[in-house]
């Protein structure tokens, strides 16, 4: 299991509300993939069932018996669906909500777990529904998403909403540093855009990193020839497009943050960042024509725009702005 790292506020705040008895019934951890929703949903869950007295720690105490069980994974209050292709099912969601309705086996506590909660069904999520608009005061339910606008509102509304950000570049290399990472894939941290679950990603296809840092450092310079092939390229090869824009915005903000004692620099990067964004936008949701939009990005990249975008940046629109969409 990878250690837990960051979420800090969001950590002490959840822990602060155990302790003090107004922990909300349901609960719903927001932020984008890989960045240890999951792992912080465990924390509380391991707090809410430990049986230390009179204070129990955030986190739980880690000796006592229902501790013990939960880093066993044999815990029988807790309870954990994985929502997707091919994740849990309605019954899997009936089962859980079954036992759920029953007494605890350990203490006075349950916690209901749902990873990519986003990716249920509409079935699935009305089953959940009737749950949370009569929930039993020993409940607790954590629903994790990535894009939590996928929820029906009617879910959401008896949610409390929690945020978690991106996590930061050490805190990426302290997870590495915990998993015995080697200088290679510590070297990654600068490409994962804040989620340790981005990193096997980038590790297996590392040379389109590699080809991508080739073509901004082109573009930089205002290789017009190198950049306009590879718009081109990336542009035709529909299966790796959306990885190539994915590996793009990651370098690109990675640029961004490198130069930011550089302004003229950092305006370069910070519209094409914005760029990227839209360039993904519009590519992927509007279907507009690849090769030309990746070849705007890449032509807004170049050192000759840093004055003008620093100094008037509302002659630069951005591509939305561009295409009014």
């Amino acid at each position: 299991m990878l250690p837990l790292v960051g979420h800090t506020t969001q950590r002490q705040a959840l822990s602060t509300l155990v302790r003090e008895e107004r922990l909300p019934s349901s609960l719903l951890f927001a932020g984008m993939e890989g960045i240890g929703k999951h792992l912080v949903a465990r924390e509380l869950a391991r707090q809410l069932l430990c049986q230390t007295s009179p204070v129990i720690p955030q986190g739980g105490c880690g000796e006592c018996k229902p501790c013990k069980l939960f880093d066993s994974n044999n815990h029988p209050d807790i309870h954990t669906l994985t929502f997707g292709p091919d994740g849990a099912s309605v019954d899997d969601i009936r089962q859980v909500l079954e036992r759920l309705s029953l007494r605890a086996f350990m203490g006075t506590r349950k916690v209901a777990i749902f990873n990519n909660a986003d990716s249920i069904s509409m079935v699935g999520a009305n089953c959940i529904l009737k749950t949370l608009e009569e929930p039993r005061p020993e409940n607790f339910f954590i629903l994790i998403a990535a894009n939590p606008s996928k929820l029906p509102s009617t879910m959401l509304s008896r949610c409390q909403r929690w945020f978690f950000d991106r996590l930061s570049e050490d805190e990426i290399r302290s997870v590495l540093l915990a998993r015995g990472a080697s200088e290679e894939e510590m070297a990654l941290a600068t490409l994962a855009d804040g989620s340790v679950g981005a990193l096997s990603t980038i590790r297996a296809r590392i040379e389109n990193a590699d080809e991508i840092t080739a073509v901004l450092d082109a573009a930089w310079r205002g290789d017009l020839a190198r950049i306009t092939r590879a718009a081109q390229e990336w542009g035709t090869e529909k299966t790796t497009l959306a990885e190539r824009l994915t590996f793009l915005r990651m370098q690109i903000r990675q640029r961004l943050v490198t130069n930011a004692s550089d302004a003229g620099a950092a305006a370069v990067w910070a519209h094409a960042l914005q760029n990227t964004i839209d360039a993904e936008y519009v590519i992927i949701d509007r279907h507009v024509n690849p090769t030309l939009i990746l070849l705007r990005v890449l032509q807004g990249c170049s050192h000759e725009y840093a004055t003008g975008y620093r100094m008037t940046p509302n002659r630069y629109p951005t591509i939305l702005e561009d295409l009014a969409l």
